[in-house]
């Protein structure tokens, strides 16, 4: 099973923060050191805040980023719509052309997505008028319902995410046979890409923390960046 929060042992020191602020109750104690437990691991992330030994991480998507931008097939990354918040001192089309000299072949918004979905969530509700509905762009909160709110798997809504819709438009406009990253804050993603359940069109999940690694990484100064187009299909009220 992909386990997306990991322990780093050398760094747990029997302080038991994770433990007391799970709020699954996702984490035992295994010889002294806080072990999550993947079956009730909603990957909400709580746990890699509030630890201050920084042994809690979580699965990197780096390796896999960078196998994919070496190999023969366009890249494409899918900007999460939080992505002005992380980089605020940086016009948007710095980070499209940082991204792009990353070796990135497209650069989409998933605002893109979230139009989607916001349309296909306001025809569902018309279709089904009664109360009690639940969102289901959250994988954290898809995970909770799942394995803590059984009966109310049922509720949530049969949409995909903005993500997912991004990717399965991009796949559909490109005439080429593309790889997807998604990129954006957080760390459940990195669940809901892998989820059976789940059309597989997202091929790697990366945290805003680890495009910086990437940027590093590959000698990219966003800043110095001369700014770029984001490629279509383009976002509209989303974004």
């Amino acid at each position: 099973m992909f386990e997306a929060i990991q322990t780093i042992k050398q760094n747990c020191r029997r302080c038991f923060t994770c433990v007391r602020d799970c709020p699954v109750k996702a984490i035992k104690i295994v010889e002294g050191q806080a072990s999550v437990v993947p079956d009730r691991c909603i990957a909400c992330g709580n746990c890699t805040m509030v630890c201050s030994q920084d042994a809690k991480t979580y699965a990197s998507g780096l390796e896999r980023t960078w196998e994919l931008l070496e190999s023969e097939r366009p890249v494409a990354a899918l900007l999460a719509p939080s992505f002005p918040g992380e980089f605020h001192d940086l016009k948007p089309g710095q980070i499209a052309g940082a991204l792009k000299s990353a070796g990135f072949s497209y650069v989409v918004e998933v605002a893109y997505g979230a139009d989607l979905v916001s349309e296909a969530y306001r025809e569902f509700l018309k279709r089904h008028p009664e109360g009690g509905w639940i969102a289901s762009a959250c994988p954290a909160v898809n995970e909770y319902v799942r394995k803590y709110q059984p009966k109310l798997t049922d509720r949530l809504i049969p949409i995909v995410s903005p993500m997912i819709a991004t990717a399965m438009a991009l796949r559909q406009l490109c005439t080429e046979e593309i790889l997807c990253v998604f990129i954006g804050p957080c760390i459940a993603k990195k669940l809901e890409a892998r989820d059976p359940g789940i059309p597989a069109v997202v091929d790697e999940v990366i945290t805003f923390k680890e495009l910086r690694a990437l940027f590093t990484q590959r000698g990219i100064l966003p800043a110095t960046m001369k700014p770029r187009p984001f490629d279509p299909p383009t976002a509209g009220i989303g974004r």
